[in-house]
């Protein structure tokens, strides 16, 4: 059965267009482009049939959109009749790669009892019958223009930035690791020719989501997650996805000239920098990756001694020249073998089995747990200790 739906009437369009009014009176906001607009009243547009949605996801970050996606289908079948799914084949994992890890999106897809599409390409491969939209969040994959053009409505993508800021495959990860003040979330087309360059439908109002200093990058990912799923399901009562596409003004904290790709993060974005960050670096970086690492010589004297061994920091906090002082009962010098290759100057209290490492512009890293490679988790002064050599 088909159903017909009257546009609504477009009120994420609304503020979004009057926070370009607003973008443009904040003092740390540029626009990338404008235009004018016309009321939201005045708006003219085609009906658009029931959506039969093919959602393509993987990470917890789609997940979100996924579940408000279902539970509008569930609530609203005028609006999303059908709703199918596809996934990455899981990957193999752990010790002799005999387990398969799945993406948490066909997890979810199970539980939700959708039809589940699992393609590592889609080469070769057509969209299901009856198809008129395509979602793509936090896929992986480049979705082609015979995929979009075989969709009636083409393809719509939730992307966690403030577009075009941050193009790429980690806008959370760099907004996050640059001390960004401000992020958001942005609704725009699949392009046929490139990643992240649609029609920007619906963004995050100027100045943007607000990252407090001290908040935790799994937070951060799970707000955006929210924000966006939000967005997405907001923008298809609103009707966005029917052509022709009214596009909102992009725009970037700090302006154009201040606009940064995201490349995919890589395991060098987890290597201790000991002359350029600062303890705060550090500690971002274990929030999002769960571990920073290094490479020490193990000291004289010991079982690694003159042996390059790669040591994970795995829990760890920024405190005061003071605090380092105060609480340190034994000091090291420790020779670290990355792009400085440098002695790094360390503190260790015994008592607790911390270590306090300082960087290069005297900002100190309290290390509370650590783990050498071959060995498990332990507490950082018993981990370290053939790089320290000043223990039992």
């Amino acid at each position: 059965m088909v159903h017909n739906l009257r546009r609504a009437v477009p009120s994420t369009l609304s503020v979004c267009r009057q926070s370009i009014k607003v973008c443009a009176q904040h003092a740390d906001t540029t626009i990338i482009h404008s235009r004018s607009f016309t009321s939201s009243n005045a708006l003219s547009k085609a009906q658009s049939d029931a959506l039969r949605i093919l959602f393509c996801g993987s990470d917890t970050f789609s997940c979100e959109s996924l579940k408000a996606l279902h539970t509008e289908h569930q609530r609203n079948k005028a609006l999303v009749e059908q709703l199918e799914v596809m996934v990455l084949p899981g990957k193999r994992m752990g010790r002799g790669y005999k387990e398969i890890a799945q993406v948490p999106c066909k997890d979810l897809a199970q539980e939700l009892g959708l039809k589940i599409h699992e393609k590592e390409t889609f080469r070769g491969w057509k969209l299901p019958q009856g198809i008129n939209l395509v979602v793509a969040v936090s896929f992986g994959l480049f979705v082609p223009p015979r995929i979009l053009s075989s969709a009636r409505y083409g393809g719509l993508n939730v992307h966690p930035s403030l577009l075009p800021h941050l193009r790429g495959p980690a806008p959370i990860h760099h907004a996050y690791l640059r001390g960004d003040q401000y992020t958001g979330v942005s609704l725009q087309t699949l392009d046929p020719t490139a990643f992240d360059h649609g029609t920007i439908l619906a963004q995050t109002p100027a100045p943007g989501v607000r990252i407090p200093k001290d908040q935790k990058f799994p937070d951060l990912k799970r707000d955006l997650a929210v924000r966006g799923a939000a967005m997405l399901v907001q923008g298809l009562r609103d009707g966005v996805h029917v052509p022709p596409h009214e596009a909102v003004a992009g725009w970037a904290p700090g302006g154009a000239a201040a606009l940064v790709h995201a490349p995919k993060m890589t395991k060098a974005d987890t290597e201790v920098d000991w002359k350029t960050w600062r303890a705060d670096d550090a500690v971002r970086r274990l929030s999002a990756f769960g571990a920073v690492w290094t490479c020490a010589v193990g000291q004289d004297g010991s079982k690694d001694a003159g042996l390059v061994k790669r040591v994970l920091l795995t829990e760890a906090k920024a405190v005061t020249d003071a605090a380092a002082e105060a609480n340190s009962t034994q000091e090291q010098l420790i020779w670290v073998t990355d792009k400085a290759k440098k002695h790094v100057r360390v503190k260790v209290d015994a008592g607790s089995g911390r270590c306090y490492f300082e960087f290069g512009d005297g900002t100190w890293l309290e290390v509370e747990k650590a783990k050498m490679e071959g060995e498990g988790e332990k507490k950082a002064a018993v981990a370290l200790r053939t790089l320290l050599g000043i223990l039992p």
